[in-house]
């Protein structure tokens, strides 16, 4: 009985063991140190990410950006002139999100995104609970797309003006409010070699200016993308050559 307690006690001890190793087993996928360069970069420029993560891993990168459409009319109304995604390694996988809030009192009813590959591609979606998205996995990356995102909205503001007395019409015409318009962007970028040394190219040409904060396996950065410079006729010459 003695020795029967024992391997039992024995066999916890080891399954407990075993269990704590891989709860504190770090993720391997975890990417240790990354940096960007140039540090602040202009729009049309070629950015450089580069760093250290486990040895042959695989290098998922989040782009995530805003921008604050104005609602005009019942609706709002976005348009991306020329959409690149990211190219993926062999046989990596890529996806695009974009979602839509109401903002200054306005409520998201839908959103529709087209896109122009050859011929017009619509997709439509309606809110929950005043939130709108659409996604998109692997976009072939080697050509641009047009896209145009709209959608209608339902104005609180507006139906509480319905209750108002006359009296107090006087007041101003409220604000029409924003829509909040989030991009995300999902890409296998690169794969670390034996060392966990990676490196890759972004082309920021088809990002607006503004802020942005990119992910790098689980560690973020913010990044704000200053306006395009204004180029000569030489390096406009040297931009198209290397596309």
């Amino acid at each position: 009985m003695r020795y029967e307690f024992q391997r039992k006690s024995l066999f916890i001890v080891m399954l407990f063991c075993a269990a704590a190793g891989i709860l504190i087993l770090p993720a391997s996928a975890d990417v240790t140190h990354w940096e960007l360069s140039p540090a602040c970069p202009c729009v049309g420029d070629e950015i450089t990410i580069s760093g250290e993560a486990s040895n042959n891993e695989i290098i998922e990168v989040t782009i995530l950006h805003e921008e604050m459409v104005p609602v005009s009319g019942k609706g709002y109304k976005y348009q991306i002139n020329k959409l690149f995604i990211p190219k993926t390694i062999s046989g990596g996988e890529s996806s695009f999100k974009v979602n839509a809030t109401g903002e200054d009192g306005v409520k998201v009813r839908d959103i529709n995104v087209r896109v122009k590959k050859f011929r017009w591609f619509t997709r439509h979606s309606n809110a929950l609970e005043g939130e709108a998205s659409l996604s998109q996995s692997n976009i072939p990356p080697w050509m641009s797309y047009f896209v145009k995102i709209d959608g209608d909205i339902v104005s609180k503001k507006e139906e509480s003006n319905k209750n108002m007395c006359k009296s107090n019409s006087n007041t101003g015409q409220a604000k029409n409010g924003q829509v909040k318009l989030t991009f995300e962007t999902c890409y296998e970028a690169a794969q670390a070699d034996e060392k966990g040394n990676f490196k890759f190219n972004y082309d920021t040409d088809s990002l607006p200016a503004g802020d942005y904060i990119i992910t790098v396996g689980s560690m973020e950065q913010e990044l704000t993308l200053n306006p395009e410079k204004k180029k000569g006729p030489e390096e406009k010459e040297s931009k198209t050559k290397r596309k």
